[in-house]
């Protein structure tokens, strides 16, 4: 028996369609340049969020064109901080603001904290057991 329901579709199948424009790599690429990110991608191409992400499952071409772009939309957000610093406009940046956009935007590369892992080695601890000694003098014997 062979597969049953809809075909996968790809990205490929909806340039052929006429949905999607041929250049629709350099859509999304130009949109990380400008500093958008997934949901300007998804609002621009018509896609629910469950569609998009299943197509960045998919298809490679999509998942690595979307990746590309994520990196573009960093540069720009750096960018617009160091121009601010370079051009004496930092005081009108509210640093905390940008730097909880940058954690939720880029949750890969951005971080408040450092976890760091010095007694397993990565591996699960299983026993929760604790043992206890109970220590008494020497002349405090039990009878």
């Amino acid at each position: 028996m062979g597969k049953r329901g809809r075909p996968k579709i790809i990205v490929e199948d909806l340039v052929k369609k006429g949905i999607w424009p041929e250049d629709w790599k350099e859509v999304i690429y130009e949109m990380g340049r400008e500093g958008k990110q997934h949901t300007h991608i998804m609002e621009k191409f018509n896609l629910s969020r469950d569609t998009f992400y299943k197509l960045i499952k998919r298809d490679e071409n999509f998942s690595d064109a979307v990746k590309k772009a994520n990196t573009y939309a960093q540069n720009y957000w750096l960018k617009f901080m160091e121009d601010a610093f370079q051009n004496g406009n930092s005081k009108s940046i509210n640093s905390n603001l940008w730097s909880l956009v940058m954690r939720n935007k880029f949750k890969e590369d951005w971080s408040d904290r450092k976890e760091m892992d010095v007694t397993t080695q990565g591996d699960k601890i299983n026993d929760n057991s604790i043992d206890v000694k109970i220590i008494t003098p020497d002349g405090d014997k039990d009878d």
